[in-house]
């Protein structure tokens, strides 16, 4: 699915998200994502809500955000609450929304300046 139009210029603006792709100033992924709000980009090897671990949690809590966007796929799933603990003692919000709605939400973050980390799950092939 494309977004709609956005004018914003920003290096992690998502244009396209999808279970199996994300799009990012014109480069396709097709592999998950860790998107800060003003960092570059890097890869993770996960591809599902269970390979989520407390040390990861950890590592998008040095991005100090505040709020992480957990993009689970083509469906919403919540991760284990015992792996949230580093947000918790952080006081970092999360929010699990399916890829195409973490896409636009992280996109009206960037809008407004906002500290976010967007954890792009990308399904593998079927």
């Amino acid at each position: 699915m494309d977004l709609s139009e956005n004018r914003l210029q920003h290096p992690n603006l998502i244009t396209s998200a999808q279970a199996h792709q994300c799009i990012i100033n014109a480069q396709v992924h097709q592999q998950s994502l860790i998107i800060p709000s003003h960092q570059a980009i890097k890869p993770v090897a996960v591809t599902a809500v269970t390979d989520l671990t407390e040390s990861l949690m950890a590592e998008l809590c040095d991005y100090q955000p505040e709020v992480v966007l957990l993009a689970t796929g083509a469906d919403i799933v919540f991760p284990a609450t015992d792996i949230l603990q580093p947000l918790v003692q952080q006081n970092i919000g999360l929010e699990v929304l399916h890829n195409q709605a973490a896409a636009r939400t992280f996109n009206v973050l960037l809008s407004e300046s906002r500290q976010a980390v967007c954890l792009m799950l990308i399904e593998g092939e079927r």
